[in-house]
């Protein structure tokens, strides 16, 4: 329990602060082939940054630790994967090749090629699901939604393809940018990895993953796509979002630190007051705010796409936005056309993460601050199990073209299921 809050704390303040994160903590890793390269490439370094919390000496150094941490997992992954059999089913690295130039890695603005994360079944994938996650642990799909996604993966003998993306505060450009990952990497697949490009595709996000996946599908339009799967959709404002987060720091507080991860040295209140005076003084909010975000909505999210879209909510999730999505989807001249689901579980429901200590071969350097991490235990998990399985059930059935398991109703303002 107390891992999964400070994984959830993680969450929430990726989200809130990225205003104030400066810190970047970059490494080298290796590209994998799988059979959507043209070619296999070798020996290109690709920078994963993410950006740390800065407002005192202390919180810095602490986040730092915390982030490295996770970091230093991914950096694992990504040398076990770089000598895994070619023949083994996992995740790989798919770099994405420019439209003008196939035979080139695509870059990001800073040079870096772009990329994506693709697990392939056994056999030859039966439909595409592209994925992105929410803030922060969206950084780090593979690893943060392994477990959702492989099972989702294994169950429907289906490709899944996930953008990670950055912090921003402008979620316009996030939405660009990975929306455009994920379609040149199934474009890359249909000419390399001799996909049908008559596959059903599926999107799928969570929390700000579905705020990102609904401002480029207001933007685009239906097009080629089967189904849209929100996950504790999330469109919080800056500011609700800090409230949020101060309510897990004074949580935190009473239970003896940062989740029992050797965090108790932060001192969140000053930070978020630091932060939350920031707002006022700065007018910071994210780009759309929640408001015009809700007229996107309104303007754009036509009724093909509403038919195809089921809403997926949790009972003790107190950050799903979803009333207001439909709400908004509501003030056309017709009433909405999703169809919504509640399983058991918080707003991390679909996030669940277990691991040993042994597994991870991590350096000397590493191994006091792990151990130190999971209170001397020699494996460690993240989230609660059950709800993940449970979210993945609610989610085959729906692709499989079910009707939800426990329907949610959502009108008007906000009504409590039936």
């Amino acid at each position: 329990m107390r891992i999964t809050t400070a994984i959830t704390s993680f969450h929430l303040i990726a989200s809130a602060a990225a205003f104030t994160l400066h810190h970047v903590v970059s490494y080298p890793q290796k590209n994998i082939s799988s059979k959507c390269s043209r070619t296999q490439k070798s020996n290109n370094n690709v920078s994963s940054s993410y950006l740390t919390m800065a407002a005192n000496d202390d919180m810095n150094s602490n986040v730092a630790e915390l982030t490295s941490a996770l970091a230093r997992i991914d950096k694992q992954w990504d040398k076990r994967e770089s000598t895994r059999p070619s023949q083994m089913q996992g995740w790989t690295k798919l770099i994405l090749e420019q439209d003008e130039d196939k035979t080139s890695a695509a870059s990001t603005n800073n040079g870096q090629s772009e990329f994506v994360y693709l697990l392939e079944p056994e056999s030859t994938p039966s439909m595409i699901i592209m994925f992105l996650g929410g803030a922060g642990l969206g950084q780090f799909p593979h690893i943060a939604y392994n477990s959702l996604l492989t099972s989702l993966s294994r169950k429907l003998n289906a490709a899944i393809v996930t953008a990670p993306y950055p912090l921003s505060l402008d979620h316009f450009s996030l939405s660009k940018t990975a929306g455009e990952s994920l379609r040149k990497a199934i474009v890359q697949c249909e000419e390399n990895g001799n996909y049908s490009p008559n596959l059903p595709k599926f999107y799928l996000g969570h929390s700000l993953g579905s705020k990102l996946l609904a401002i480029a599908l207001a933007a685009s339009g239906v097009r080629d796509v089967q189904g849209v799967g929100f996950m504790s959709y999330n469109n919080f404002g800056f500011k609700d979002t800090l409230s949020m987060v101060k309510g897990f720091a004074d949580d935190l507080n009473g239970n003896g630190g940062f989740g029992g991860m050797g965090m108790s040295g932060i001192n969140l209140d000053q930070i978020l007051d630091f932060a939350g005076e920031a707002v006022n003084m700065l007018g910071f909010e994210f780009t759309p705010d929640p408001v015009t975000m809700d007229r996107i909505i309104e303007m754009k999210y036509n009724d093909d796409l509403q038919q195809k879209t089921r809403l997926f909510t949790f009972d003790d999730d107190d950050l799903d936005s979803s009333a207001g999505f439909v709400n908004a989807c509501s003030k056309g001249s017709s009433p909405h056309s999703l169809s919504i689901s509640k399983s058991q579980g918080n707003h991390l429901a679909p996030v669940f993460l277990k691991f040993g200590l042994d597994d991870l071969d991590l350096p000397e350097e590493a191994k006091p601050f792990v151990d130190d991490a999971v209170n001397g235990f020699q494996s460690a998990s993240f989230g609660d199990e059950t709800a993940m399985n449970e979210a993945v059930d609610e989610i085959v059935n729906w692709i499989m073209g079910k009707e939800p398991s426990r329907p949610a109703r959502i009108a008007a303002a906000v009504e409590k299921d039936s």
